[in-house]
């Protein structure tokens, strides 16, 4: 079998979408960590923790951090997706070729 350079840049693109899911789930689980156990009650389960619609006052800066995270991994899977677009559209010219 031979080797084909854009199965390494397929893997990059993977390698962004497993790491921008696996960094906000370390992120939010050291977070719940710190919160006192009556707000990790509040708190929806595991990896997601998703905090209640209306969040106390006290789970407020939690609020923040998990919507801020969210959004950080969305740009980076963003971008993920958009390097594969970009792999398969040179994979495809070059079979045009």
């Amino acid at each position: 079998m031979q080797r084909n350079p854009h199965l390494i840049l397929i893997g990059l693109s993977i390698l962004l979408w497993l790491g921008a899911q696996n960094w906000r789930r370390r992120k939010l689980k050291r977070a719940v960590r710190d919160l006192p156990t009556r707000m990790q009650r509040l708190l929806g389960p595991e990896p997601s923790f998703d905090p209640p619609s209306e969040p106390p006052e006290a789970l407020a800066p939690y609020a923040t951090l998990h919507a801020s995270t969210r959004r950080v991994e969305w740009v980076v899977r963003g971008l993920a997706l958009l390097w594969l677009a970009y792999v398969l559209y040179l994979e495809l010219k070059g079979l045009s070729s």
